[in-house]
Formats: C-alpha cells, structure tokens, sequence
C-alpha cells in the first residue's frame, strides 16, 4: 500500500540589487526596471532599485558674475589709460632701491604738474634719479618744502595718443582671449567640468540647451567688452 507523504514547498526570496551613478551638480531622473523568471514555467518578478541619472547643471547665475568681473577690470583699467600720463597713480609700481614708490610717497596733480610728496626727504634723490630713468621725465624738490618733488605733465601728441591705443589693444586682447582671467578662460573652464560629466551618457537635449546659453553669454559680453574698447578708444584719439 502506498503512503503520500506531505512536504513543505520552501520558496526563497530574491534579494534586490543596487545599481549607484556618481553626482556632479545634477538633476536625478529615476527608473524603474521589471525582470521575469519563466523558468519551470514560473513567473518571478524582480524589482530593482531606481537607477539614478545625473543631469549636470550650470550655474549661470555665477558665469555671469564672472564675466561681469572681467569688464570692470577691463574698464578701471581702461580708464587709467585713457588718463595717460596724466595718471596719479603712474609711479605707484616703480621699485626704488628694492622698495615700490608708495611706500616712499604719494602723487597728485596740481595743474600742470605732477606733486610728489615724500614721507622721507632723505630719498628725494633717489625717486628723481628713477622717474627719469623710467619715465624721461625730469623733477626738482621744491626749495620751500623738502617733501616735496614737483614734475611738469608732458604734452599730448600723435605718438603718445598712438601708444596708449596700443597699450589699451594688448589689454583688451588679454581679457578677452588669454588663458587665464580672461572671457574664453572663464567659458572653457566651465565647458570642460560640464563635458567631463557627460562621459557615462550621451548628451541631452537639456544639455546641449545649456552648452548653447553658455556660448550666449560669452557672445554677450564679448560684445560689452569690445564696446568697452571701442569707446575708450575713441576718446584717446580725440
């Protein structure tokens, strides 16, 4: 006689798996998958955990802080150009006997003329000597103040003005095109952190709109800084 005997029927768990993509400043897009086990005619469904796409971003708000910096320090320095020789500050980075000039005196303008005034007498000879090495321009201690150096402002002529435009060119030049502190610098560096997280996928439409606005701006600017130019320009040939 046959006995039946009753088993109990052990099912296992499958766990679920983890799948986990590096960040850079991004936006998550989440998905679900399903996989199906019809082995001995069963059906098994596998949850994984979402998988997380990084979408990175750019932070215009900041690209534009930076291109906005590198107008101002076109136009200051502009500015210090379109005064030429006229310029106060013109002795401020000239090294006298290893120290710079404004350690040892300040500069104002007075008429015609520049004033020197020396916080010690003792090197009146010393910052004549160099201004003149510099500069070609010839000073004398005022008889009545020993602190003081005064120097005549030299005339405005086609060639000074034809210099200063040349200067204001290779200037302008620099923070538009150089490797560094300059528009396309600023573009580059940003394009190439933002590229160097594409690298796991293909680019988007999302992003290639984001690479587009960036090239927007430096198209922007670009233009603010060769208005710049070409308003300072102007005013030196006058």
């Amino acid at each position: 006689m046959f006995r039946i005997i009753n088993r109990p029927l052990i099912l296992r768990s499958i766990p679920k798996s983890t799948i986990q993509i590096s960040t850079f400043h991004a936006t998550p897009i989440s998905c679900a998958r399903k996989q199906k086990d019809k082995k001995a005619g069963n059906k098994v469904s596998i949850d994984s955990e979402d998988h997380i796409v990084e979408i990175p971003t750019i932070n215009f708000n900041d690209v534009t802080s930076k291109f906005e910096s590198i107008i101002s320090k076109f136009t200051k320095i502009s500015n210090e150009i379109k005064m030429g020789k006229s310029n106060p500050k013109i002795f401020d980075n000239l090294s006298i006997n290893d120290e710079i000039f404004t350690n040892l005196a300040s500069t104002s303008i007075k008429g015609r003329n520049y004033i020197i005034t020396l916080f010690d007498p003792s090197v009146s000879k010393h910052v004549i000597s160099r201004i003149i090495e510099e500069f070609n321009m010839s000073g004398v201690l005022d008889p009545n103040n020993k602190f003081q150096i005064k120097i005549p402002l030299p005339p405005i002529t086609k060639e000074s003005k034809t210099a200063d435009v040349k200067h204001l060119k290779e200037v302008f030049e620099k923070f538009k095109h150089n490797k560094t502190n300059s528009l396309n610098a600023i573009r580059g560096d940003i394009r190439n952190k933002f590229q160097g997280a594409l690298k796991h996928h293909h680019v988007s439409d999302v992003e290639k709109r984001q690479l587009d606005e960036l090239d927007r701006l430096l198209s922007t600017y670009t233009d603010k800084l060769t208005e710049t130019f070409k308003a300072a320009e102007k005013q030196i040939l006058k």
